[in-house]
């Protein structure tokens, strides 16, 4: 029997913040069941969860929905805790950095609930926050250093998010978060790629995906245009990426994270209509 090809096993993902987080924008923002509703009936097979507090609503609630829509919740993102709550991992003082390690083991905890992992991006910090850029990353590996087993224990692992520095000056490239994630040996710490900030910090958007899947590291893509807007609304070529992708055998979620310009609803249906074109070989990618 024919394997199917890596592109196939790609599967379509929204992303959605849960109720008690502040509205974000890069995700659909609203009541769980109507939007989930609406990404299962456009076609999409997943949801990452993008959440500030997990003690503030239901976790079984949410898996509930999105098994009733025959959705897979891939992954629970910590985009708004910094934003919202203030909590950083190098944050100048040592009470907000006890407490963001402790909100991350409660990410850690919802995220085993669903069998995924959880994932670390703008929290980190700047090491502007701490007396020098020594300290900073100090501080950020002691804090990954107690996380760790944690997350071994619960079947997890915490996902590293390289950023553009107009966000932060921590591990912005994808060389950059490698080196520092084979520096803990350890296979509870992954990264994931993000179109937008690779498209800022990398010499080749595609290459760098190559070195991704080729490091055994990256977890899954989460997907912008390169406007930030929807895929097709932009200027970059999707049949290129996907097809470097299913190259490189990549074979993850492919998660939306994007400006919700217009709006959710169109957002959601522009870039289904794009990636599924792309994935499946059809006209109009």
């Amino acid at each position: 029997m024919m394997r199917p090809s890596p592109v196939a096993l790609m599967k379509l993902a929204y992303m959605m913040s849960t109720p008690e987080a502040d509205r974000m924008p890069l995700c659909w923002y609203g009541d769980p069941a109507t939007i989930m509703r609406h990404v299962a009936a456009i076609g999409y097979a997943g949801i990452e969860l993008q959440t500030r507090d997990p003690a503030a609503f239901s976790a079984s609630d949410m898996g509930r929905i999105a098994a009733d829509n025959g959705l897979s919740i891939c992954a629970v993102g910590t985009g708004s805790i910094g934003s919202s709550d203030g909590l950083y991992f190098v944050a100048g003082d040592a009470t907000i950095r006890r407490r963001t390690i402790d909100r991350f083991k409660a990410v850690l905890e919802l995220a085993a609930q669903y069998g995924v992992d959880a994932s670390i991006g703008r929290m980190r910090g700047q090491t502007n926050m701490a007396p020098d850029r020594a300290t900073a990353f100090g501080w950020f590996r002691t804090a990954i250093e107690e996380l760790l087993p944690v997350a071994q224990s619960l079947g997890v692992r915490i996902v590293l998010e390289p950023q553009a520095r107009y966000i932060g000056d921590m591990l912005n490239t994808i060389d950059e978060t490698i080196a520092f994630i084979k520096t803990f040996d350890s296979p509870a710490l992954v990264y994931e790629a993000d179109l937008h900030h690779q498209a800022f910090e990398e010499r080749s958007l595609v290459a760098s995906l190559v070195a991704g899947v080729r490091s055994g590291l990256m977890t899954y893509v989460q997907i912008a245009d390169s406007n930030r807007l929807a895929p097709g609304w932009g200027n970059f070529n999707w049949v290129d990426i996907v097809e470097t992708l299913r190259a490189s055998g990549y074979d993850g979620w492919l998660t939306m994270e994007f400006l919700q310009r217009p709006d959710s609803e169109r957002c959601a249906q522009q870039a289904y209509r794009v990636l599924r074109a792309a994935l499946d070989g059809m006209p109009g990618a």
